[in-house]
């Protein structure tokens, strides 16, 4: 079974680009924290 020892998992979570729209994104809304509390992995 893989997940009964310890691994890494990369999460994407970029800000940015051209997603942000004309005005793009704000800058003097940073810095910023997000915090995870878990994660569920499906097959």
């Amino acid at each position: 079974w893989p997940f009964d020892q310890k691994f890494h998992l990369i999460m994407n979570v970029a800000v940015g680009g051209n997603w942000g729209g004309k005005e793009g994104i704000d800058d003097s809304i940073w810095p910023q924290k997000m915090e995870i509390d878990y994660v569920r992995v499906y097959q």
